[in-house]
């Protein structure tokens, strides 16, 4: 196959993702977020989406990941050697449990801050994943826990801030005795509020797809050049959170345009990449991975994932730990 070239001045990637679930954080059918970006020209990007659809005899509708994962031939095919992506493809990991353990243990530790669990962040990740990994051993009142903290900064104004922040100290008040190390008061969660509705210099704490973007920003920036970013159309991509995206990322400034993956086949290849990917991590994390579809996935991931699990972690990279480089920067938005 041979290699357009797709940039000028810039570098331009084509992303979507997958696992997107709202404000149902714990939806175990959807633990697993995935986002994946690729470097290929509109007309490799739709070679490759025809010589899928050959391979799997589908023609009619947009080629969805759904149907690629049953078709194990031609998914072997795009993520292998012979492929168009080897190479030019990355995906970045997030494991929603350990972003909400992670967000938790911001707040308690000296402020949130959207940098929280990504390469830019400088604190240790350890206690999120101390309380990622010690949480469920606590049965029902760990999730209510985590239930609330989303309720929590999910709220609309003021008032229904205050009154779940009511009900959030009270489940805290039954699980921080279990959890001797997790310090949850009251004067961080008045600080957060004032922020989330008067400065507003926050972005939304839950939102999983802005830290992806991050991430995918900073694999593909390199000697000082912008990132240019071609994106499947997505409500939480506004041009405020774009533009605070840019104020976290100084040194790696990035331009976004959305499109509709129907009309652009690098974003619909984008959107395969990400559903098959998701499905092989998921798969992994649950201990019920196929190793022959994990080594394939390997290469394309980024070393910095959201992502708590070292048994599975290992399996989808051959490696150890996920990396937290860090990577610099002034922590306080």
């Amino acid at each position: 196959m041979s290699v357009e070239p797709v940039w000028s001045g810039l570098v331009e990637i084509a992303c979507d993702e997958s696992g997107f679930s709202g404000s149902n954080l714990l939806d175990p059918d959807t633990r697993v977020f995935t986002h994946a970006s690729l470097q290929l020209g509109p007309g490799e990007a739709r070679r490759a989406v025809e010589e899928l659809r050959d391979r799997s005899r589908y023609v009619a509708g947009e080629y969805k990941s759904a149907r690629l994962f049953k078709q194990r031939p031609a998914l072997t095919w795009l993520l292998g050697p012979e492929g168009p992506l080897l190479g030019r493809a990355a995906v970045q990991l997030t494991d929603k449990y350990f972003l909400l353990a992670g967000r938790l243990t911001a707040l308690f530790a000296g402020g949130l801050d959207y940098r929280t669990g990504t390469s830019l962040d400088l604190h240790s990740p350890e206690a999120a994943r101390a309380l990622h990994l010690n949480g469920p051993r606590h049965g029902d009142i760990w999730w209510t826990l985590l239930q609330s903290f989303i309720d929590l900064l999910r709220s609309k104004n003021r008032t229904m801030y205050d009154k779940r922040v009511e009900e959030f100290l009270a489940v805290a008040g039954r699980f921080t005795p279990l959890e001797p190390g997790l310090h949850i008061t009251r004067p961080p969660l008045d600080a957060l509020r004032d922020r989330l509705f008067d400065d507003r210099t926050l972005l939304p704490p839950l939102e999983v797809l802005i830290p992806a973007l991050v991430e995918t920003t900073l694999h593909w920036y390199a000697d000082g050049n912008a990132v240019a970013i071609v994106h499947d159309e997505q409500s939480a991509l506004t041009v405020h959170r774009i533009a605070q995206v840019n104020l976290l990322m100084d040194d790696s400034p990035l331009e976004l345009r959305q499109t509709d993956s129907r009309t652009d086949p690098r974003v619909q290849l984008a959107d395969l990449l990400a559903g098959s990917a998701r499905q092989i991590a998921t798969a992994e994390l649950n201990g019920e991975g196929d190793p022959a579809l994990t080594a394939l996935l390997a290469p394309y991931l980024t070393p910095h994932p959201i992502w708590a699990d070292d048994a599975s972690w290992g399996r989808l990279t051959r490696a150890g730990r996920p990396g937290n480089a860090q990577l610099g920067g002034d922590p306080a938005l």
